[in-house]
């Protein structure tokens, strides 16, 4: 994800350091979103044939799953894989924290797109005969709901007063608990997805389902947290 950044950012060198929303952090929003967006667009409606009118919900909700998925999973990998920052302390600082509020920003989006959304007629393989989601659907969605709250607990430490409020080693901990969004991530897309993975001859030009992308994105931070 880190090479997706343009070379040239001396513009945003004469703004504050801390301030989140720059020419930098821009790219990385841009750059992330357009590349899930477009895989988007052509796994489901070019490849798939799903109708350009469920394009503004249905579709922009799995570009911004993905995109939300993988904000999270850079907010961990810089400075850790993508070394572009190294020689910027301030800079990677704020490209981290930026990915990382970004990503549970779209990741509240996603929840909310997605009770919209979740009816037999989207998504009939998580209902039941008599109307009500069955179990598949039902662990999906709840382990959903817990991954989006983990996510909001650094989330929230990130505001400026908290490490002071609640203390810095209290502040380290819940700062762990984007590992444990990540796995909740992994455990929600493998519930959702699992059936369509292991159909591999049904996939539209071989392009895997977006949710098999956005597990693997999300395990990447852990394969790289539990090899050090």
């Amino acid at each position: 994800m880190g090479n997706m950044d343009p070379t040239d950012e001396t513009d945003s060198t004469n703004l504050p350091y801390h301030r989140l929303w720059q020419p930098t952090t821009a790219r990385w929003l841009v750059a992330v979103f357009g590349l899930t967006l477009a895989y988007a667009v052509v796994r489901y409606h070019i490849a798939s044939g799903v109708a350009w009118s469920h394009f503004p919900l249905f579709i922009m909700n799995k570009s911004v799953a993905l995109a939300a998925t993988a904000l999270v999973a850079c907010s961990y990998l810089i400075g850790k894989v993508i070394r572009r920052y190294d020689k910027d302390p301030r800079r990677k600082l704020v490209v981290i924290k930026f990915c990382g509020l970004i990503g549970f920003s779209l990741a509240t989006v996603h929840g909310i797109a997605s009770l919209c959304l979740i009816t037999p007629a989207y998504f009939d393989k998580y209902f039941a005969e008599d109307g009500r989601l069955n179990l598949e659907g039902e662990l999906g969605l709840i382990l959903g709901i817990i991954a989006l709250w983990a996510l909001s607990l650094p989330a929230i430490t990130t505001l400026p007063m908290m490490p002071k409020a609640i203390g810095g080693m209290r502040w380290k901990r819940s700062q762990r608990m984007w590992y444990v969004c990540l796995i909740l991530v992994v455990a929600h897309m493998v519930a959702l997805g699992l059936r369509g993975w292991l159909s591999p001859e049904h996939w539209p030009w071989m392009l895997p389902p977006i949710s098999l992308v956005a597990a693997i994105i999300a395990m990447i931070p852990l394969v790289v947290k539990f090899m050090k």
